[in-house]
């Protein structure tokens, strides 16, 4: 159960856009739509995604992790967390 006196936490519109980005770039690399998608993962999980569904979710960002792991799953991807990398770090090329 939640504090009533902690405030929910409200993702700032330019993450939530970075996001959205993430994922539709995404199934564009991967030559698919939502609709395909939807099929897939109900065809897969089981899972009762409808294309609607979907296109709320993602003009949200409100996918659960399971389901971007779901997502990458389907077309051979894995999700995993990656250290940045700064400007400096990369060796200059000569």
């Amino acid at each position: 159960m939640s504090n009533p006196e902690t405030p929910k936490y409200k993702a700032p519109e330019e993450r939530k856009k970075q996001a959205r980005e993430l994922v539709r770039g995404f199934l564009k690399k991967q030559n698919t739509s939502v609709y395909k998608l939807a099929k897939m993962l109900n065809e897969t999980y089981g899972r009762s995604a409808s294309e609607s569904n979907l296109l709320n979710k993602l003009a949200r960002s409100s996918f659960k992790i399971v389901e971007l792991m779901d997502i990458a799953e389907l077309f051979g991807y894995e999700v995993k967390f990656v250290p940045k990398t700064s400007i400096e770090d990369i060796p200059e090329m000569n």
